[in-house]
């Protein structure tokens, strides 16, 4: 029966309004970060946080004494760690959006104004009539008009390698995931020919909406994030414990008790607003337990992940304000804290701020520079084997991600196996050990199943031999 008198197909006037109504049968490609985004997405490493601080701290105190090679060293640390881990990842995105590369500009036969044609696959629409032949990729989702022998590989959407459809009810099979009478968008004719109307387009089809999902980012730490999360905050508590302990000691020690030296009470209310104001500032960045326990327990509302990274701006903003306050408080008992007076002399400033100094240099060693280059190398070599292993690792955690995995769910076929049939025994009459040769019988055997068969070998490859059409007849 010939099809091109069966259906007209859309008028270019429906064309354009289906067009217009549903969209063109493209895929939203995914968001694209920036580059300045994705290296700065780099310095979100608790311990490169850390590290951070304890640069700009190392800072302050090789701008007094002069010496700036510890500082130098700590920044090389970070912007080395950081910067292989964004050229690493850079590379994967790259090599990634090679592979995404969907060629919508593939031929379609369709019918339009009562007359069969081609068109690429970015312009069909909602309300085409397209035909189907063995070897087509579904351009769209769509209704079966008709169907002889067809059989659709469904593995992209369901990972079933052969699937009948048809158009008549009482075949319909139970139990599938789409309809025996419905092909897919992305799916592949292995056999038989078909014709179907489109019914959806684009990010409406089903291939579409999983693309969408693949997309999605899931904020979720990877095992080592949290084991480093916790390192951190081990090394934030444990530093800041020591600091405030050396720091402690020797203002009691050497200010307070110590000889020849006078500080009034309200001297030591304004030095201790300061220190309580810079308690308030570094809250976020020393004491992460604190405000994460809060969080936690629900004390504290959690916001967006958009400004989640900048919160400590906002700690130490607060910092300073409680610091503002406190001094104007002072007021009330009679400390202005606009008067020099009120304020300890330049000298006792200098010796509280050489402990300071010496508190902080505790700090600093306590941060261990090199594990961040490290765990980086290590996550950068293993994203190389496994390259190697033809395995392409979009983000270097995932590493270490599938390292930890205990427990896989997947199908079989094409996943565990080759999704490619074989002739398992043979059973040639007159055939000596069932091997075939050069002789008239062997010949015979040969042409006997090449033209019985309705499937193909593509030799294009030299490397590998392209298959085409039902497994069965493949093998």
């Amino acid at each position: 029966m010939s099809s091109k008198k069966h259906y007209a197909g859309l008028t270019d006037e429906e064309v354009l309004e289906s067009r217009k109504k549903y969209g063109n049968n493209l895929l939203t490609p995914p968001p694209k970060s920036p580059l300045w985004k994705l290296f700065l997405e780099k310095f979100e490493d608790p311990i490169i946080r850390i590290l951070l601080i304890a640069a700009f701290l190392s800072l302050g105190i090789s701008i007094i004494h002069n010496e700036y090679a510890e500082t130098i060293g700590i920044f090389c640390a970070i912007f080395l760690a950081t910067g292989v881990a964004f050229w690493f990842e850079y590379d994967a995105n790259q090599k990634f959006d090679i592979l995404n590369q969907v060629n919508d500009e593939d031929p379609i036969m369709v019918t339009r104004n009562d007359n069969i044609c081609q068109v690429s696959k970015r312009d069909i629409v909602v309300g085409d009539i397209v035909f189907l032949e063995t070897g087509n990729v579904v351009p769209a989702d769509g209704e079966l008009l008709e169907a002889i022998s067809l059989q659709i590989d469904e593995s992209t959407l369901t990972g079933e390698p052969s699937i009948d459809k048809s158009t008549n009810p009482a075949d319909f099979e139970e139990g599938v995931t789409y309809p025996s009478n419905y092909v897919l968008r992305g799916t592949k004719v292995i056999d038989g020919h078909g014709v179907y109307k489109v019914m959806k387009v684009g990010d409406s089809t089903e291939f579409g909406r999983v693309a969408i999902k693949a997309t999605e980012k899931v904020e979720k730490q990877t095992p080592l994030n949290k084991q480093l999360n916790t390192l951190s905050k081990f090394i934030s508590v444990v530093g800041l414990f020591l600091a405030v302990m050396t720091f402690s000691s020797l203002f009691v020690k050497n200010i307070l008790l110590g000889e020849g030296i006078t500080i009034t009470l309200g001297q030591l209310g304004l030095l201790g607003t300061v220190i309580i104001g810079l308690t308030v500032g570094l809250a976020k960045m020393w004491v992460p337990i604190i405000y994460d326990g809060l969080e936690l327990m629900g004390k504290v509302k959690k916001v967006p992940h958009c400004i989640a990274n900048w919160r400590w701006i906002v700690w130490i903003i607060l910092g300073f304000l409680v610091t503002i306050l406190l001094m104007l408080s002072g007021f009330l008992f009679g400390v202005n804290p606009f008067q020099a007076s009120s304020w300890v002399s330049i000298e006792i400033a200098g010796e509280i701020l050489q402990y300071f100094m010496i508190a902080v240099t505790l700090v600093v060693v306590a941060v261990p520079e090199g594990l961040p280059m490290s765990v980086t190398l290590s996550l950068a070599l293993s994203m190389r084997r496994m390259l190697k292993m033809n395995n392409l690792v979009r983000k270097m955690h995932a590493c270490e991600t599938m390292g930890a995995t205990t427990v896989i769910c997947t199908d079989k076929t094409g996943t565990l196996t080759q999704n490619q049939m074989q002739v398992y025994q043979t059973n040639f009459y007159s055939l000596k050990n069932q091997e075939l040769g050069n002789d008239s019988l062997s010949n015979l055997i040969v042409e006997s199943i090449a033209t019985n068969s309705t499937a193909y070998l593509d030799y294009s490859e030299k490397e590998k031999i392209n298959v085409l059409g039902n497994p069965t007849e493949v093998a």
